[in-house]
């Protein structure tokens, strides 16, 4: 059963104080080494809910990812495109046990995961009949263990009501093919029909070809990625972009994201064309800044588009071409 299971990493965790960080790395380096199935049932999984918060908070996703590692098994695919979407899902999975909300705190950034998740879900969407089985797996894994653990009575042990304990856990497994479901749903599987430009003085190919994976249209002949805002105003005065995706902050001496999307937006509005513009940057506050300066387009019901604050090490390509198609409905 789970509690027998987990006590040699529980004695771990308990021989001596230690910062939570370093419990982290123990935790993460000994399930990178049992991706094998703990709990006996689902209801044997709800044995997490009576840990201290501590220990809950570092053992669970773990746990329940490896309750969705093991079932996943069942799936047998039928091409080969199956075979690599369900091959990636696993590793989002095993890396999704890390990479969560309960452990934000302890790793440094989410750019690998985030990267892995947008790959996965670019895969998914070139073959979406193929695809859609392995979608229907993520749920049926999630429905199936939710209602067992649905039917526990409370017990006075819990440090954590099972939803948010259990529950919540497996419907955050069963999310990462949603976006895919989603835009099969909305009828926008197929790339969009809109062509983008990305600024950043670092590296604005990777970014680039991450949201292109996912689905928006080369315009050909036309350069899609600037390292300045200066080189980006004048191919959009020349060309016609669609979405634009700009870095708030380009290097001393350039000009910087904020006032170069006033720019842009001025110049899509004389060419007629839709303002569709987000920024994104590391620096939190600086995004803050931009969402309330930004807003007052909105209150000009008019449309600029700013994703929510979003910061470079947890940008999804997959999210923000989801939150592109919304725009396409006002």
């Amino acid at each position: 059963m789970l509690e027998e299971r987990l006590q040699p990493i529980l004695y771990h965790l308990r021989e001596r104080d230690r910062e939570r960080k370093d419990n982290y790395k123990i935790v993460k380096d000994w399930f990178q080494q049992h991706e094998e199935n703990l709990a006996d049932s689902p209801t044997d999984m709800a044995f997490v809910c009576e840990l201290p918060h501590s220990e809950r908070s570092l053992l669970t996703y773990p746990v329940v990812g490896n309750w969705y590692l093991s079932e996943m098994r069942q799936f047998r695919s039928q091409t080969e495109h199956q075979s690599k979407v369900y091959t990636l899902i696993r590793r989002v999975v095993a890396e999704g046990r890390f990479k969560n909300h309960h452990m934000r705190s302890f790793y440094d950034n989410a750019e690998d995961y985030n990267r892995m998740f947008d790959e996965l879900n670019s895969l998914m969407l070139s073959d979406p009949d193929k695809s859609t089985p392995l979608h229907q797996l993520m749920q049926e894994i999630m429905a199936t263990a939710s209602r067992e653990i649905n039917t526990l009575p409370y017990k006075d042990t819990y440090t954590v009501d099972l939803g948010h304990g259990v529950i919540s856990p497996l419907h955050s497994f069963a999310f990462l093919t949603w976006y895919f479901d989603t835009f099969v749903k909305r009828g926008q599987s197929k790339p969009l029909d809109l062509s983008i430009m990305v600024i950043d003085d670092e590296h604005p190919e990777e970014w680039y070809s991450r949201i292109m994976a996912v689905g928006f249209k080369e315009q050909e002949g036309q350069q899609g990625t600037f390292h300045d805002c200066e080189s980006a105003l004048k191919a959009l005065e020349k060309g016609r972009y669609d979405v634009i995706l700009t870095d708030l902050e380009l290097g001393d001496g350039k000009m910087d994201g904020m006032k170069f999307a006033e720019k842009a937006f001025k110049i899509q509005k004389r060419k007629g064309i839709v303002p569709r513009i987000s920024v994104f940057s590391y620096n939190d506050q600086k995004l803050q800044e931009a969402e309330r300066k930004l807003g007052r387009f909105s209150r000009k019901r008019v449309l600029f588009h700013q994703v929510n604050y979003n910061n470079k090490a947890e940008f999804s390509a997959t999210r923000f071409r989801l939150e592109v198609g919304y725009t396409l409905e006002i």
